[in-house]
């Protein structure tokens, strides 16, 4: 034990200056352990808090609760509890190694719909964020928030649930879920054949009696949206990301870097409404149907750089049978969903829609069909648009009827090495600058590439393609009541210029130089120039030394303002904040 200790203390010893805001604003750590007493302070590591709830309570903004390994059998009850912008509370994990996370454990130890085994509940709260605990045994709804904003989950491990975070309410806004892993119910999910009573697993995971498992990661409905998940582990799901959406509402979600593998539903599912969507960058390895968008009303989806793959043996043949579903008739999508620069492969067809298609566009994308059927699609809209696009099956007959294609290609795509997931263009793949150069002026934006155009698939010069850049915007029936806090979305270097992509306009006379700091590793950088030269949701920062990415941090000594008068925040920053300020 004492050596156990030791170790904890060296870890809080360094990180004491570093883990939880400026060195001046020393801010307190309560340490919770299963061998503590809640008459104890919880100040000093030896003498721990017995429950995580007392620590919650003595905490503020800027404050830890530091969890010690161990099984907590406890609801954390976050009520009317909120830190600051930039100095939230933390409820945080001690962990040396993964697996000496602390656990919560709920308790349920089979799934049922009617449990109700949580692990968080909370409500009323702001500026919170969870980080290195795993759960376990949590159904039916787990982790319920309750008009709450800036809530973050981070480098958390889920076990169950049916929807692990389920968040309601117009005032929750600004949900970050990121570099989680959840398995919802293990390899037998992923090859059950039917229930106990022999029927087709699927039909009793939809709608049967095994409906616990139709869930997702996260839903959320009647809120104020911003929901931002990224670089998530998904695993042996029902569905990885759904959630269902109320018109004027919900809006405005980022879905990208995740790796979503062993899925018997849908991968990403938007429900009845969504507004200013953007899924990219995602790994989708056996999904039964990849992208479901079935009678969603709104619009202006973003999908691309995209890459989803099959296995070939015969369990994915039953189990993955669509790339796409897209539903719905005139009167349901007002704008449109762009699908660019995506990479398909394996034995699902294409489309898979019965339901007349509208307000498609769909342009660069690769598809290799391991199996004879290919495209699944039948009825035609003259709304859509399909060009640029390489696949090694025929086209649908409806593209052919309807003068679409005209430069795609009927080709094998070459990709590198596909039934390990990497489709990266071979060398000769006649989808190198063959693609279309997509623009979009509402945001300014317009792709870049190498060579004489863009190339077809998901890769450019063997990484991902960008393409726009997110932008915070009202939905034109929206009932959302707060300004948004511009953040940052997307960051580049180019030579000895860092360009910065916030989610709001900026207001440059509120941005000097000398507010600007920008590091190499912990080297402070020569900040020469600061500008917004093309609109102001870009800044260009000019640095006398040529950085390098994953060295690069950031801090602001005053925070800029956007043009709505709000404040900006460091929260779900694309760009690593410098250690010296809360993040």
């Amino acid at each position: 034990m004492r050596s156990f200790l030791n170790r904890i203390l060296i870890f809080t010893s360094i990180s004491l200056f570093f883990l939880n805001g400026f060195v001046l604003s020393q801010p307190k750590q309560f340490y919770v352990g299963t061998n503590g007493y809640d008459s104890n302070s919880g100040m000093l590591i030896e003498e721990p808090l017995r429950t995580i709830n007392c620590a919650i309570g003595k905490a503020e903004a800027g404050d830890s609760v530091i969890i010690l390994p161990g099984i907590y059998k406890e609801i954390i009850n976050l009520n009317s509890k909120s830190g600051k912008p930039e100095n939230p509370i933390y409820i945080k994990g001690f962990s040396i190694n993964e697996n000496e996370y602390p656990v919560i454990e709920g308790g349920a130890e089979t799934p049922a719909m009617d449990l109700t085994n949580s692990w968080i509940l909370l409500n009323n709260s702001n500026w919170i964020v969870v980080e290195k605990i795993k759960f376990i045994n949590g159904w039916t709804y787990p982790i319920n928030i309750k008009n709450s904003s800036y809530i973050t989950f981070r480098s958390c491990r889920f076990f169950g649930g049916r929807r692990v975070i389920s968040a309601g309410g117009i005032q929750t806004h600004h949900i970050l879920v990121e570099k989680c892993f959840w398995d919802q119910g293990g390899d037998l999910l992923w090859h059950l054949v039917a229930d106990k009573v022999g029927v087709d697993a699927w039909t009793s995971m939809h709608h049967g009696s095994m409906m616990y498992f139709n869930g997702s990661i996260i839903d959320f409905s009647g809120t104020g949206g911003s929901i931002v998940i990224r670089g998530n582990k998904i695993i042996n799901a029902f569905n990885a990301v759904r959630w269902r959406g109320v018109k004027g509402l919900d809006a405005n979600i980022e879905i990208y870097d995740n790796d979503i593998s062993q899925v018997r539903d849908n991968d990403f599912e938007p429900e009845i409404y969504t507004y200013n969507l953007h899924v990219y960058h995602n790994l989708s390895h056996n999904v039964h149907r990849t992208m479901s968008v079935d009678n969603v009303e709104g619009g202006e989806v973003y999908y691309y750089g995209n890459v989803v793959t099959t296995d070939n043996d015969s369990w994915a043949r039953t189990v993955c049978t669509g790339f796409w579903k897209i539903y719905g008739g005139q009167r349901k999508r007002s704008f449109p969903m762009y699908a660019f620069n995506n990479s398909f492969y394996g034995l699902a067809k294409a489309m898979r829609s019965e339901d007349e298609l509208i307000l498609f566009k769909h342009f660069n994308n690769a598809y290799f069909f391991t199996g004879d059927t290919a495209w699944y699609l039948y009825q035609w809209n003259d709304t859509n648009e399909f060009d640029y696009d390489i696949s090694n099956r025929t086209w649908a007959k409806v593209f052919i009827d309807h003068n679409q294609e005209n430069y795609g290609k009927i080709s094998d795509i070459k990709f590198a090495d596909p039934v390990k997931q990497n489709l990266i263009l071979a060398k000769g793949s006649p989808g190198i600058d063959a693609g279309k150069i997509m623009s979009f002026p509402e945001f300014d934006w317009k792709q870049s590439f190498e060579g004489k155009a863009p190339d077809i698939g998901a890769y450019e010069n063997n990484k991902l393609v960008e393409g726009p850049p997110f932008r915070f915007m009202i939905p034109p029936d929206g009932s959302i009541e707060y300004k948004e806090k511009p953040r940052i979305v997307r960051n580049y270097i180019d030579g000895n210029k860092v360009i910065i992509y916030f989610s709001g306009q900026i207001d440059p006379s509120s941005v000097k130089i000398t507010d600007v700091a920008l590091y190499k590793r912990d080297e402070k950088l020569k900040v020469e120039s600061v500008s917004f030269p093309n609109n102001k949701y870009e800044m260009i920062v000019g640095v006398q030394t040529i950085p390098v990415k994953g060295d690069l941090s950031l801090s602001f000594h005053s925070m800029p303002l956007g043009i709505n008068g709000e404040q900006a925040t460091y929260w779900a920053s694309t760009i690593k904040i410098h250690k010296s300020v809360s993040q």
